[in-house]
């Protein structure tokens, strides 16, 4: 008979804790046994520190669960036991093992007598009899040790005949927990869900209200789909959710967050290469204005800083101021026509860029700027003007 599938998922490998998942029942044809659990659960620890064990288990056979029990409890590792549903028969007794013991606001553990089958003569039965009073008697002893539950209430349990669900408020009072998981995600009111591509990101993190207080402890691995959703309107609201659903995977928000850092991290790199551009744009055409006069020495470094930050304004100002008289002023100087009225200094250079210019010729830039204003012009306008 094939065995139904274990559960078992490493989680925040980086912080050095693992995971395993207890949903479903104890025993050999069941979702698992000891066999199978002490495998993943001492792999976990040969490369975890901590690990955590979500359970939601219904119980099932004793003698599987005290020792997965053992095996828990007398680890070197720290276990976190987490219910998320419920706790029941041996699931609870397992879930005492934990160093930390936690429980969803809505989980339940449960209690009860332990059941047998027995076929035989009426010396099989009071064996049996006599092996379900051990079992008893050991749980028993489990639950003296591990909760603040007083020996008639632990007898009670298992004597009544009855299952005794427990909340997680009356375990957390039993000592049977040590906290209680509460919600933190606010029902949205219906002011509260209106069109979330209409708010700011700011708005769309608050109306989520995730984290009201912040958090005593750090709990890896709570709330998860909660933090989904907040990143989704959050994108959603700045328009840059592209094909995310609410539903996508952990892997496609993972994608789609890293393809959205790789673009900032290249628009990064872009803003910086074009603020250098900007500031040496800004020195040559300063450095032409102190060259003709127009400004001071002193003034260089403020004039620089204003033509950094909007050139066309900079530019057509000195345009019109008058610089030092200039001895050569109304002589005419012999330029070479090439190509009708174009400056000499285009000649073979007709294709070259504003870029092209300042990474091959500078010096020749700067000529330009003073001895073809137009054409200077024409070339900046080209790669900096719609």
């Amino acid at each position: 008979m094939s065995k139904k599938p274990f559960h078992y998922e490493l989680k925040n490998q980086v912080s050095g804790s693992a995971e395993i998942r207890m949903y479903g029942y104890i025993g050999k044809y069941d979702e698992f046994d000891y066999k199978r659990f002490q495998q993943v659960f001492r792999d976990a620890l040969q490369t975890h520190s901590d690990l955590t064990i979500r359970m939601h288990c219904g119980g099932g056979s004793v003698y599987e669960g005290l020792a997965i029990y053992d095996l828990i409890l007398n680890s070197e590792g720290h276990t976190k036991v987490i219910v998320e549903g419920m706790a029941a028969s041996m699931g609870g007794v397992i879930a005492l093992a934990g160093d930390e013991i936690e429980m969803n606001d809505n989980a339940f553990f449960m209690m009860h007598a332990v059941t047998a089958g027995c076929f035989g003569n009426k010396n099989d039965f009071k064996n049996g009899i006599q092996q379900i009073e051990n079992c008893e008697e050991r749980l028993g002893k489990i639950f003296g040790e591990r909760t603040k539950a007083d020996e008639k209430t632990i007898k009670n349990w298992f004597d009544s005949g009855q299952d005794h669900w427990l909340s997680s408020d009356k375990c957390l009072e039993l000592g049977i927990c040590d906290r209680v998981i509460k919600p933190t995600k606010k029902r949205k009111t219906g002011q509260e869900a209106e069109n979330i591509t209409n708010k700011t990101p700011e708005e769309a993190f608050e109306c989520f209200n995730l984290y009201p207080e912040p958090p005593e402890e750090n709990y890896i691995n709570q709330h998860t789909e909660m933090k989904k959703e907040a990143i989704f309107a959050a994108l959603a609201a700045a328009g840059l959710a592209g094909k995310l659903t609410a539903s996508s995977s952990d892997k496609e928000f993972e994608q789609h967050l890293e393809e959205l850092f790789g673009k900032a991290k290249r628009t990064d790199t872009l803003e910086n290469e074009l603020k250098e551009f900007k500031e040496t744009q800004a020195e040559v055409l300063i450095s032409a204005a102190l060259k003709s006069g127009k400004i001071t020495a002193s003034e260089r470094d403020e004039w620089i800083k204003d033509a950094t930050q909007n050139y066309a304004l900079v530019a057509k100002s000195l345009e019109r101021m008058s610089g030092k008289p200039d001895p050569n002023a109304g002589l005419e100087r012999q330029k070479p026509a090439v190509d009708g009225d174009s400056h000499e200094l285009l000649n073979g250079r007709e294709k070259w860029t504003f870029s092209e210019w300042q990474e091959k010729d500078p010096k020749g830039l700067e000529r330009l700027n003073e001895e073809a204003q137009e054409e200077f012009e024409k070339l900046f306008n080209a790669e900096f003007e719609d």
